[in-house]
């Protein structure tokens, strides 16, 4: 029976240094040669995702927290926040004393007292490749309300914590604490209410013509909550949150320690 298997990249195809195991290659080429459907399934807008992922010829594409939906190469689903969405994240995230940005399709947008703000977070993981593909196409902005086609935003050193931001936008917009460094609460992620991992699964498997009791999940961080549980099979790296664990199926090696393929081993899927 044909799959559909989706994969977050930060933490589970790849690690936080941008590396990705040989055997998870292999594992998803292998895959595909077997019938099943690969699927891309992060946070990251398409522009930030690694070009040699882009190259491997995956079979969708569910970026921005489901915020755009890419099947067979034909993008199918689109999403972008409201103004009114931007300006009360904008308020807040000022009011929080956060630095932020948004992703907008091609680029991202921020404002000139953020960028080198964010950049220094960033070059403390010590990711120079994530770096230079987030930034490359970068635009500043002094006023987010005239900005237009945000699919969401992302934010850093907050002085809320994720909970209190939650609070605030509760009922507006879906937060989700950072799902790229290790349970931190000064840092998160924002999209429109209802817009998640789980959505662009849905998007992704009405086109493709495949149940979702034919749709099996990899993750490893907050972002992936719902996208373990929506799939009929959710696993869990071994360098997980503890809490996806506790909501997967299955929970698998670390991604350097080939969790990837031995998971699709144990599945029947290679």
């Amino acid at each position: 029976m044909q799959k559909a298997l989706f994969f977050d990249i930060d933490g589970t195809l790849v690690d936080f240094q941008g590396h990705m195991p040989e055997s998870a290659k292999e594992a998803l080429g292998r895959a595909q040669q077997n019938g099943h459907k690969i699927v891309l399934c992060s946070g990251r807008s398409r522009m930030q995702m690694y070009p040699f992922l882009l190259e491997m010829g995956f079979d969708g594409i569910v970026a921005a927290t489901g915020a755009y939906v890419e099947c067979a190469e034909n993008v199918i689903y689109r999403h972008f926040m409201s103004k009114e969405e931007i300006s009360t994240i904008t308020a807040l995230l000022d009011e929080a004393g956060a630095c932020y940005s948004a992703q907008a399709g091609e680029y991202m947008i921020t404002s000139v007292k953020h960028k080198e703000r964010q950049l220094a977070r960033f070059r403390s993981l010590g990711d120079t490749e994530m770096i230079d593909q987030i930034w490359k196409r970068l635009r500043i902005s002094e006023n987010m309300n005239q900005e237009q086609g945000i699919e969401k935003f992302v934010y850093y050193e907050s002085e809320m914590t994720v909970k209190q931001i939650q609070e605030r936008l509760s009922g507006i917009c879906d937060v989700t604490e950072s799902s790229f460094e290790s349970a931190v609460q000064d840092s998160g992620e924002i999209t429109s209410l209802g817009i998640n991992k789980s959505y662009g699964m849905q998007k992704y498997l009405e086109c493709a013509g495949i149940a979702r009791e034919n749709a099996i999940a990899f993750g490893d961080g907050p972002n992936d909550f719902d996208m373990v549980e929506y799939a009929a099979v959710g696993v869990a790296m071994g360098n997980a949150s503890a809490s996806l664990k506790e909501r997967a199926d299955m929970v698998t090696a670390s991604v350097n320690e080939h969790g990837v393929a031995e998971a699709m081993k144990k599945l029947g899927l290679i």
